[in-house]
Protein backbone atom coordinates (compact mmCIF):
# COMPACT_ATOMS: atom_id res chain seq x y z
CA UNK A 1 0.00 0.00 0.00
CA UNK A 2 1.01 3.34 -1.24
CA UNK A 3 1.82 5.88 1.44
CA UNK A 4 -1.25 8.23 -0.73
CA UNK A 5 -3.10 5.57 0.07
CA UNK A 6 -2.84 4.66 3.08
CA UNK A 7 -3.34 8.25 4.24
CA UNK A 8 -6.31 8.38 2.20
CA UNK A 9 -7.96 5.29 4.59
CA UNK A 10 -6.18 6.15 8.00
CA UNK A 11 -5.57 9.99 7.57
CA UNK A 12 -8.65 11.07 8.84
CA UNK A 13 -8.72 8.66 12.19
CA UNK A 14 -5.26 9.23 12.85
CA UNK A 15 -6.30 12.92 13.12
CA UNK A 16 -9.12 12.33 15.27
CA UNK A 17 -6.95 10.17 17.68
CA UNK A 18 -5.03 13.00 17.67
CA UNK A 19 -7.81 15.88 18.40
CA UNK A 20 -9.63 13.37 21.01
CA UNK A 21 -6.19 12.63 22.89
CA UNK A 22 -4.64 16.53 23.10
CA UNK A 23 -7.87 17.56 24.61
CA UNK A 24 -7.60 15.07 27.64
CA UNK A 25 -4.04 16.59 28.04
CA UNK A 26 -2.02 14.37 25.94
CA UNK A 27 0.59 16.44 23.73
CA UNK A 28 -0.22 15.90 20.41
CA UNK A 29 -0.35 18.18 17.50
CA UNK A 30 -4.03 18.03 16.60
CA UNK A 31 -3.97 21.49 14.85
CA UNK A 32 -1.12 20.41 12.74
CA UNK A 33 -2.46 17.23 12.15
CA UNK A 34 -5.52 18.47 10.73
CA UNK A 35 -4.30 21.39 8.47
CA UNK A 36 -1.78 18.77 7.24
CA UNK A 37 -4.84 16.63 6.37
CA UNK A 38 -6.81 19.14 5.13
CA UNK A 39 -3.90 20.33 2.70
CA UNK A 40 -3.48 16.55 1.87
CA UNK A 41 -7.41 16.80 1.12
CA UNK A 42 -7.26 19.56 -1.41
CA UNK A 43 -4.04 18.74 -3.46
CA UNK A 44 -4.65 14.98 -3.68
CA UNK A 45 -8.49 14.79 -3.68
CA UNK A 46 -7.73 11.36 -1.66
CA UNK A 47 -9.32 12.40 0.99
CA UNK A 48 -13.06 13.82 1.65
CA UNK A 49 -12.77 16.97 3.34
CA UNK A 50 -16.82 16.82 4.51
CA UNK A 51 -16.24 13.36 6.12
CA UNK A 52 -12.14 14.72 7.71
CA UNK A 53 -14.44 18.21 9.26
CA UNK A 54 -17.03 15.48 10.53
CA UNK A 55 -14.91 12.88 12.19
CA UNK A 56 -13.21 15.59 13.44
CA UNK A 57 -15.84 17.65 15.29
CA UNK A 58 -16.91 14.38 16.60
CA UNK A 59 -13.53 13.75 17.85
CA UNK A 60 -12.89 16.92 19.45
CA UNK A 61 -16.41 16.57 20.93
CA UNK A 62 -15.95 13.21 22.53
CA UNK A 63 -12.42 14.01 23.83
CA UNK A 64 -13.92 16.95 25.39
CA UNK A 65 -16.27 14.78 27.42
CA UNK A 66 -13.70 12.24 28.05
CA UNK A 67 -11.80 15.40 29.49
CA UNK A 68 -14.66 17.06 31.56
CA UNK A 69 -15.40 13.54 33.24
CA UNK A 70 -12.27 12.46 33.91
CA UNK A 71 -11.87 16.08 36.25
CA UNK A 72 -15.38 15.55 37.74
CA UNK A 73 -14.41 11.65 39.02
CA UNK A 74 -10.92 12.34 40.04
CA UNK A 75 -9.77 15.90 40.00
CA UNK A 76 -12.09 17.51 42.97
CA UNK A 77 -10.83 15.01 44.61
CA UNK A 78 -7.32 15.51 43.82
CA UNK A 79 -7.81 19.36 44.52
CA UNK A 80 -9.15 18.48 47.84
CA UNK A 81 -6.67 16.09 49.04
CA UNK A 82 -2.87 17.47 47.50
CA UNK A 83 -3.98 21.20 46.46
CA UNK A 84 -2.63 22.80 50.07
CA UNK A 85 0.24 21.28 49.02
CA UNK A 86 0.89 23.62 45.64
CA UNK A 87 -1.32 26.49 47.39
CA UNK A 88 -4.62 25.50 46.31
CA UNK A 89 -6.51 26.25 49.86
CA UNK A 90 -10.52 25.26 50.23
CA UNK A 91 -11.08 28.95 49.57
CA UNK A 92 -9.43 29.41 46.51
CA UNK A 93 -10.80 26.02 45.17
CA UNK A 94 -14.11 27.49 46.23
CA UNK A 95 -13.13 31.04 43.90
CA UNK A 96 -12.35 28.58 41.11
CA UNK A 97 -15.46 26.60 41.41
CA UNK A 98 -17.23 30.39 41.36
CA UNK A 99 -15.02 31.76 38.04
CA UNK A 100 -15.98 28.31 36.07
CA UNK A 101 -19.99 28.68 37.15
CA UNK A 102 -19.88 32.26 36.05
CA UNK A 103 -17.49 32.29 33.40
CA UNK A 104 -16.60 28.55 32.29
CA UNK A 105 -18.34 28.68 29.35
CA UNK A 106 -16.26 31.35 28.17
CA UNK A 107 -13.09 29.96 28.95
CA UNK A 108 -13.96 26.72 27.59
CA UNK A 109 -14.71 28.13 23.96
CA UNK A 110 -11.70 30.37 23.91
CA UNK A 111 -9.35 27.53 25.37
CA UNK A 112 -10.05 25.28 22.21
CA UNK A 113 -7.86 27.89 20.21
CA UNK A 114 -5.06 28.34 22.72
CA UNK A 115 -2.33 25.85 22.68
CA UNK A 116 -1.93 24.44 26.03
CA UNK A 117 -5.19 25.39 27.63
CA UNK A 118 -6.85 23.50 25.08
CA UNK A 119 -5.52 20.29 26.46
CA UNK A 120 -6.44 21.35 29.71
CA UNK A 121 -9.51 23.02 29.53
CA UNK A 122 -11.88 20.29 29.37
CA UNK A 123 -10.42 18.60 32.83
CA UNK A 124 -10.03 21.67 35.05
CA UNK A 125 -13.59 22.48 33.89
CA UNK A 126 -14.68 19.00 35.68
CA UNK A 127 -12.53 19.31 38.56
CA UNK A 128 -14.00 22.90 39.08
CA UNK A 129 -17.68 21.18 39.31
CA UNK A 130 -18.56 23.48 35.95
CA UNK A 131 -22.45 22.86 35.23
CA UNK A 132 -22.57 19.97 32.64
CA UNK A 133 -24.62 21.35 30.77
CA UNK A 134 -23.05 24.68 29.87
CA UNK A 135 -19.89 22.92 29.43
CA UNK A 136 -20.92 20.77 26.66
CA UNK A 137 -22.63 23.60 24.84
CA UNK A 138 -19.41 25.73 25.15
CA UNK A 139 -17.34 22.83 24.26
CA UNK A 140 -19.86 21.72 21.18
CA UNK A 141 -19.73 25.00 19.71
CA UNK A 142 -15.95 25.44 19.97
CA UNK A 143 -15.08 22.65 18.62
CA UNK A 144 -17.29 22.71 15.43
CA UNK A 145 -15.75 26.26 15.12
CA UNK A 146 -12.19 25.21 15.80
CA UNK A 147 -12.71 22.10 12.92
CA UNK A 148 -14.00 24.40 10.43
CA UNK A 149 -11.73 27.24 10.56
CA UNK A 150 -8.54 25.19 10.79
CA UNK A 151 -10.08 22.59 8.30
CA UNK A 152 -11.28 24.44 5.73
CA UNK A 153 -9.10 27.39 6.32
CA UNK A 154 -6.46 25.41 5.46
CA UNK A 155 -8.13 23.49 2.59
CA UNK A 156 -9.63 26.38 0.52
CA UNK A 157 -6.41 28.51 1.25
CA UNK A 158 -3.72 26.20 1.90
CA UNK A 159 -0.03 27.47 2.36
CA UNK A 160 -1.29 30.97 2.51
CA UNK A 161 -3.39 29.71 5.80
CA UNK A 162 -0.72 27.62 7.36
CA UNK A 163 2.00 30.50 7.11
CA UNK A 164 -0.66 32.82 8.70
CA UNK A 165 -1.65 30.05 11.57
CA UNK A 166 2.27 29.79 12.33
CA UNK A 167 2.90 33.34 13.53
CA UNK A 168 -0.66 33.11 14.97
CA UNK A 169 0.33 30.40 17.34
CA UNK A 170 3.05 32.13 18.54
CA UNK A 171 0.23 34.76 19.98
CA UNK A 172 -2.22 32.46 21.29
CA UNK A 173 0.77 30.50 22.95
CA UNK A 174 1.57 33.99 24.52
CA UNK A 175 -2.00 34.36 25.20
CA UNK A 176 -2.15 31.15 26.88
CA UNK A 177 0.83 31.66 29.20
CA UNK A 178 -0.81 34.88 30.33
CA UNK A 179 -4.11 33.10 31.25
CA UNK A 180 -1.71 30.52 33.22
CA UNK A 181 -0.05 32.63 35.03
CA UNK A 182 -2.29 35.76 35.38
CA UNK A 183 -5.15 34.22 36.64
CA UNK A 184 -3.93 32.75 39.89
CA UNK A 185 -2.03 35.66 40.25
CA UNK A 186 -5.08 38.15 40.68
CA UNK A 187 -6.82 35.35 42.58
CA UNK A 188 -4.38 35.23 45.08
CA UNK A 189 -4.05 39.10 45.05
CA UNK A 190 -8.02 39.35 45.67
CA UNK A 191 -8.55 36.45 47.18
CA UNK A 192 -10.87 38.19 50.40
CA UNK A 193 -12.71 40.44 48.33
CA UNK A 194 -13.64 37.56 45.79
CA UNK A 195 -15.08 35.28 48.64
CA UNK A 196 -17.13 38.27 50.42
CA UNK A 197 -18.24 38.38 46.64
CA UNK A 198 -19.25 34.82 46.43
CA UNK A 199 -20.40 34.97 50.01
CA UNK A 200 -22.68 38.08 49.44
CA UNK A 201 -24.17 36.05 45.99
CA UNK A 202 -24.92 32.94 48.19
CA UNK A 203 -22.06 30.95 49.43
CA UNK A 204 -23.84 27.60 49.16
CA UNK A 205 -24.50 27.50 45.64
CA UNK A 206 -20.61 27.13 44.77
CA UNK A 207 -19.73 24.79 48.18
CA UNK A 208 -18.78 21.16 47.47
CA UNK A 209 -20.93 20.62 50.48
CA UNK A 210 -23.92 21.47 48.72
CA UNK A 211 -26.72 23.82 50.05
CA UNK A 212 -26.62 24.00 54.08
CA UNK A 213 -29.41 22.38 55.45
CA UNK A 214 -31.26 24.70 57.79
Amino acid sequence: MDLVHFISIYGVWLVAAFIALETVGFPFPAEAALMAAAIFAARTHELDIGWLIAVGILAAILGNAAGFWIGRRFGSRLLLRYGSRVGLTPQRIRIGEWLFERYGGRFVFVARFLPFLRNMAAILAGANDMPAHRFHLASGTAAVAWVLVYGLGTYHLGAAFADLAAPAAIVLGAVAALILFGVPALIVRYEKRLLAKIDAEGPAAFSREGPSQT
